[in-house]
């Protein structure tokens, strides 16, 4: 499969334009590390290797490896107008056609492009880096080419994990609410159907519980999700393991994702797709909550609503720094 290899001093990005243009690695240079989830699996090219019955809805699993995915348009499976949507939509899986746009001394800079093949959209993004920055920014567009009103849903699937979050992390946000999934299973860590003031819920046994620390590795085992919202103008978060001060920060446009998915698999499912080996933390934007039953979703309007022939522009920026500095400090001095 096709890659594209984007670096400077600072930071190597490897895209997979031939897979979903997922971004694979983001390796910071200062610390020789990728501080994107990958786990214990091959990048496997899902045009080569099939499963035995490959009519499942969650394909995405069998091929997943951890990184950085575009979802689009769909996350839940489901049949939307006739169109049967496996998990995350199509786009993560098709390849991608690309243009490298500038390769000089002061910046790099590739754009990429898919067509889905069930939903006709057009989806455009362009990845820069620029000289003495350790800033990945992307800015996207997102065209409905037909002759009908369309709803979606988009998210960036972004996952973090070892050797990155081992010894535990810390997440900053500007979010205000936080909200757990219901319908995740029993060996979860929030408490449900309850929303609380970020960062301070409840546990599972409605005991006070810091949502914003993740415990090391070695802790008790458990997996969730959960939602963060209520973002200011620009909503950003920041992941940093407090042991070395190593940490990663986003930022996008609330106005768009008004979800960040806070996601979290700590070697608790023993059962498919995991088998107790993977060991992740997302921390995800997107256009909607997650919703088991989309149908009703779509009829209740929580989709993203794209209209015949309109397009949709937005942006999002992620830096990887060293430091003991704030989140508006990291912010500040690279997410301009």
């Amino acid at each position: 499969m096709r890659v594209v290899w984007m670096e400077n001093d600072l930071i190597k990005v490897g895209i997979l334009v031939g897979r979903g243009s997922d971004i694979f690695e983001f390796r910071f240079k200062p610390v020789d590390v990728n501080l994107l989830l990958r786990l214990p699996t091959d990048i496997i090219n899902p045009q080569q290797i099939v499963s035995q019955i490959r009519s499942t809805e969650n394909q995405m699993e069998d091929y997943y490896y951890g990184g950085w995915q575009e979802a689009l348009p769909n996350s839940a499976p489901f049949t939307y107008r006739g169109a049967q949507l496996g998990q995350h939509g199509e786009v993560w899986m098709i390849p991608w056609k690309y243009s490298i746009v500038e390769r000089g001394p002061e910046q790099v800079s590739v754009k990429m492009w898919a067509q889905p093949l069930r939903v006709p959209l057009l989806i455009e993004k362009t990845l820069s880096i620029d000289q003495n920055s350790s800033a990945l920014m992307i800015s996207e567009k997102l065209t409905n080419v037909s002759r009908t009103d369309l709803d979606i849903m988009w998210g960036h699937h972004i996952a973090f994990g070892l050797p990155f979050l081992a010894e535990g992390a810390e997440i900053n946000s500007n979010a205000t609410s936080f909200l757990a999934e219901p319908s995740m299973p029993a060996h979860r860590r929030f408490l449900a159907g309850q929303t609380f003031d970020w960062p301070q819920v409840k546990d599972i046994d409605g005991q006070p519980d810091d949502a914003s620390m993740i415990p090391p590795r070695e802790d008790q085992p458990y997996s969730d999700l959960a939602y963060l919202s209520g973002f200011e103008k620009d909503a950003y978060y920041t992941i940093r393991n407090r042991a070395n001060n190593v940490g990663f920060a986003v930022k996008w446009d609330p106005g768009i994702f008004k979800y960040l998915w806070y996601w979290q698999e700590r070697y608790a499912t023993q059962d498919a797709p995991w088998w107790g080996s993977a060991y992740a933390v997302g921390l995800e934007p997107w256009t909607t909550r997650y919703r088991t039953n989309a149908e009703q979703a779509v009829r209740n309007g929580e989709f993203l609503k794209i209209a015949a022939g309109q397009s949709i522009e937005t942006a999002l920026t992620a830096v990887a720094y060293v430091g003991q500095e704030d989140e508006q400090t990291v912010l500040s001095n690279n997410l301009q």
